[in-house]
Protein backbone atom coordinates (compact mmCIF):
# COMPACT_ATOMS: atom_id res chain seq x y z
CA UNK A 1 0.00 0.00 0.00
CA UNK A 2 1.38 3.38 -1.04
CA UNK A 3 2.36 5.86 1.68
CA UNK A 4 -0.05 8.62 2.51
CA UNK A 5 0.61 12.27 1.81
CA UNK A 6 -1.27 15.41 2.83
CA UNK A 7 -2.94 15.54 -0.57
CA UNK A 8 -4.35 12.08 0.08
CA UNK A 9 -5.42 13.35 3.46
CA UNK A 10 -7.19 16.15 1.68
CA UNK A 11 -8.76 13.50 -0.55
CA UNK A 12 -9.98 11.52 2.44
CA UNK A 13 -7.03 9.53 3.75
CA UNK A 14 -5.58 9.83 7.24
CA UNK A 15 -2.24 9.07 8.78
CA UNK A 16 -1.21 7.23 11.87
CA UNK A 17 2.05 6.97 13.65
CA UNK A 18 1.21 3.63 15.11
CA UNK A 19 1.31 5.73 18.23
CA UNK A 20 -1.84 4.89 20.10
CA UNK A 21 -2.18 7.08 23.13
CA UNK A 22 -0.54 5.35 26.03
CA UNK A 23 -1.87 4.86 29.51
CA UNK A 24 -2.28 8.17 31.31
CA UNK A 25 0.04 8.89 34.23
CA UNK A 26 -1.55 9.18 37.63
CA UNK A 27 -2.55 12.74 38.49
CA UNK A 28 -0.90 14.20 41.60
CA UNK A 29 -3.33 14.80 44.45
CA UNK A 30 -4.93 18.22 44.13
CA UNK A 31 -3.69 18.80 40.57
CA UNK A 32 -6.08 20.58 38.20
CA UNK A 33 -7.00 18.70 35.01
CA UNK A 34 -6.18 20.45 31.72
CA UNK A 35 -8.81 22.79 30.31
CA UNK A 36 -9.48 22.39 26.58
CA UNK A 37 -10.15 26.07 26.02
CA UNK A 38 -6.92 27.09 27.75
CA UNK A 39 -4.86 24.51 25.85
CA UNK A 40 -6.27 25.64 22.50
CA UNK A 41 -5.51 29.26 23.40
CA UNK A 42 -1.89 28.27 24.09
CA UNK A 43 -1.66 26.61 20.70
CA UNK A 44 -2.94 29.70 18.88
CA UNK A 45 -0.50 31.94 20.75
CA UNK A 46 2.41 29.59 20.05
CA UNK A 47 1.80 29.64 16.29
CA UNK A 48 1.03 33.38 15.96
CA UNK A 49 4.07 34.69 17.86
CA UNK A 50 6.27 34.84 14.73
CA UNK A 51 5.69 35.35 10.99
CA UNK A 52 6.28 31.67 10.20
CA UNK A 53 7.41 28.42 11.77
CA UNK A 54 9.19 25.30 10.60
CA UNK A 55 9.40 21.87 12.20
CA UNK A 56 10.48 18.35 11.42
CA UNK A 57 7.66 15.87 10.91
CA UNK A 58 7.02 12.14 10.76
CA UNK A 59 3.85 11.18 8.89
CA UNK A 60 2.26 7.73 9.04
CA UNK A 61 -0.97 6.37 7.63
CA UNK A 62 -2.86 3.46 9.23
CA UNK A 63 -5.84 2.20 7.21
CA UNK A 64 -8.58 0.68 9.35
CA UNK A 65 -7.89 -3.00 9.99
CA UNK A 66 -4.38 -2.94 8.51
CA UNK A 67 -0.87 -2.31 9.73
CA UNK A 68 0.45 1.25 9.42
CA UNK A 69 2.27 2.15 6.22
CA UNK A 70 5.95 3.02 6.34
CA UNK A 71 6.43 6.49 7.83
CA UNK A 72 7.49 9.47 5.76
CA UNK A 73 9.65 12.30 7.10
CA UNK A 74 10.46 15.85 6.14
CA UNK A 75 10.13 19.50 7.05
CA UNK A 76 6.90 21.47 7.42
CA UNK A 77 6.49 25.24 7.10
CA UNK A 78 3.48 26.95 8.73
CA UNK A 79 2.39 30.54 8.16
CA UNK A 80 -0.73 32.15 9.59
CA UNK A 81 -3.52 32.40 8.83
CA UNK A 82 -3.83 29.47 6.43
CA UNK A 83 -0.64 28.48 4.63
CA UNK A 84 1.34 25.28 4.93
CA UNK A 85 4.02 23.38 3.06
CA UNK A 86 5.47 19.87 3.52
CA UNK A 87 8.85 19.10 1.94
CA UNK A 88 9.51 15.36 2.03
CA UNK A 89 12.80 13.56 2.42
CA UNK A 90 13.72 10.90 -0.09
CA UNK A 91 14.59 10.59 -3.78
CA UNK A 92 11.07 11.22 -5.16
CA UNK A 93 11.32 14.99 -4.70
CA UNK A 94 7.82 15.26 -3.23
CA UNK A 95 6.19 18.30 -1.74
CA UNK A 96 2.69 19.34 -0.69
CA UNK A 97 1.67 22.99 -0.35
CA UNK A 98 -1.54 24.84 0.49
CA UNK A 99 -1.86 28.58 -0.18
CA UNK A 100 -5.16 29.14 1.64
CA UNK A 101 -7.31 28.06 -1.29
CA UNK A 102 -5.65 25.40 -3.42
CA UNK A 103 -3.49 22.42 -2.50
CA UNK A 104 -0.62 21.35 -4.72
CA UNK A 105 1.17 18.02 -4.61
CA UNK A 106 4.29 17.79 -6.74
CA UNK A 107 6.38 14.69 -7.30
CA UNK A 108 9.55 15.41 -9.25
CA UNK A 109 10.16 11.72 -10.04
CA UNK A 110 6.75 11.54 -11.76
CA UNK A 111 7.04 15.01 -13.35
CA UNK A 112 3.49 15.62 -12.17
CA UNK A 113 1.62 18.17 -10.05
CA UNK A 114 -1.94 17.76 -8.75
CA UNK A 115 -3.83 20.98 -7.99
CA UNK A 116 -7.03 20.82 -5.95
CA UNK A 117 -9.26 23.40 -4.27
CA UNK A 118 -9.89 22.05 -0.78
CA UNK A 119 -13.35 22.08 0.82
CA UNK A 120 -13.65 22.78 4.54
CA UNK A 121 -13.75 19.07 5.45
CA UNK A 122 -10.40 18.45 3.76
CA UNK A 123 -8.80 21.55 5.28
CA UNK A 124 -9.59 20.15 8.74
CA UNK A 125 -7.17 17.30 8.04
CA UNK A 126 -4.22 19.70 7.89
CA UNK A 127 -2.54 21.51 10.81
CA UNK A 128 -4.38 24.75 10.01
CA UNK A 129 -6.35 24.91 13.25
CA UNK A 130 -3.05 25.70 15.02
CA UNK A 131 -3.66 29.27 13.85
CA UNK A 132 -7.27 29.54 15.01
CA UNK A 133 -8.59 31.07 18.22
CA UNK A 134 -10.13 28.78 20.78
CA UNK A 135 -13.54 30.37 20.12
CA UNK A 136 -13.31 29.52 16.42
CA UNK A 137 -12.24 25.94 17.08
CA UNK A 138 -14.89 25.37 19.76
CA UNK A 139 -17.61 26.71 17.49
CA UNK A 140 -16.99 23.71 15.20
CA UNK A 141 -15.86 21.04 17.67
CA UNK A 142 -16.77 19.53 21.00
CA UNK A 143 -13.50 19.46 22.96
CA UNK A 144 -12.28 17.24 25.78
CA UNK A 145 -8.87 17.66 27.43
CA UNK A 146 -6.98 15.04 29.43
CA UNK A 147 -3.48 14.41 30.73
CA UNK A 148 -1.30 12.87 28.03
CA UNK A 149 2.02 11.11 28.06
CA UNK A 150 5.30 12.86 28.90
CA UNK A 151 3.60 15.88 30.43
CA UNK A 152 1.55 16.71 27.33
CA UNK A 153 -2.13 17.65 27.31
CA UNK A 154 -4.32 15.70 24.88
CA UNK A 155 -7.25 17.62 23.38
CA UNK A 156 -9.81 15.51 21.52
CA UNK A 157 -12.00 17.39 19.03
CA UNK A 158 -15.25 15.95 17.68
CA UNK A 159 -17.17 17.86 14.96
CA UNK A 160 -20.42 19.31 16.28
CA UNK A 161 -22.09 18.70 12.91
CA UNK A 162 -20.71 15.19 12.43
CA UNK A 163 -19.03 14.12 9.21
CA UNK A 164 -15.34 13.84 8.41
CA UNK A 165 -12.91 13.91 10.05
CA UNK A 166 -14.60 11.98 12.85
CA UNK A 167 -12.00 13.01 15.45
CA UNK A 168 -8.89 15.15 15.76
CA UNK A 169 -6.50 14.77 18.70
CA UNK A 170 -3.77 17.26 19.56
CA UNK A 171 -0.93 16.41 21.96
CA UNK A 172 0.19 19.80 23.27
CA UNK A 173 3.20 20.88 25.34
CA UNK A 174 2.97 23.51 28.08
CA UNK A 175 4.41 26.04 25.62
CA UNK A 176 1.52 25.48 23.20
CA UNK A 177 3.69 23.58 20.75
CA UNK A 178 1.78 20.70 19.13
CA UNK A 179 3.87 17.56 19.34
CA UNK A 180 1.38 15.22 17.68
CA UNK A 181 -1.71 15.57 15.50
CA UNK A 182 -3.93 12.52 14.97
CA UNK A 183 -6.80 12.61 12.45
CA UNK A 184 -9.35 9.78 12.25
CA UNK A 185 -11.93 9.65 9.49
CA UNK A 186 -15.39 8.13 9.55
CA UNK A 187 -14.11 4.81 8.20
CA UNK A 188 -11.57 4.46 11.02
CA UNK A 189 -8.51 5.31 8.91
CA UNK A 190 -6.08 7.19 11.09
CA UNK A 191 -3.36 9.70 10.27
CA UNK A 192 -0.64 10.92 12.62
CA UNK A 193 1.82 13.75 12.27
CA UNK A 194 4.54 13.86 14.92
CA UNK A 195 6.39 17.18 15.09
CA UNK A 196 9.76 18.16 16.56
CA UNK A 197 12.30 21.00 16.52
CA UNK A 198 9.80 23.82 15.98
CA UNK A 199 11.58 27.05 15.03
CA UNK A 200 10.37 30.59 14.28
CA UNK A 201 11.20 32.22 10.96
CA UNK A 202 10.62 35.22 8.73
CA UNK A 203 7.52 35.71 6.63
CA UNK A 204 7.64 33.54 3.52
CA UNK A 205 6.72 34.44 -0.04
CA UNK A 206 3.34 33.33 -1.36
CA UNK A 207 5.22 31.42 -4.06
CA UNK A 208 6.51 29.05 -1.37
CA UNK A 209 2.93 27.90 -0.82
CA UNK A 210 1.85 28.06 -4.48
CA UNK A 211 4.94 26.63 -6.20
CA UNK A 212 5.17 26.52 -9.96
CA UNK A 213 6.45 23.22 -11.37
CA UNK A 214 9.34 23.01 -13.82
CA UNK A 215 8.63 23.16 -17.56
CA UNK A 216 7.41 19.85 -18.89
CA UNK A 217 5.53 18.91 -15.71
CA UNK A 218 2.06 17.43 -16.18
CA UNK A 219 -0.45 19.48 -14.18
CA UNK A 220 -3.73 17.82 -13.17
CA UNK A 221 -6.53 20.01 -11.79
CA UNK A 222 -9.18 18.36 -9.62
Amino acid sequence: MKEASPVRIAAGLALAAGLALTERPARPAGATPPDARAVLARVQRAYSSAPSFTANFVQTYAPAGFAPAAPETGRVTLQAPDKIRFDYDGPEGKLFAFDGKAARQYVAADRQMIVKTLPASDRERLPLLFFESEETVLARFEALAADGENGLADVSLTPRSGGDPAQIVLAVAATGEVKRLVVTDGAGNRTTFTFSQKAAGARRSLSDFAPKPPAGTKVISE
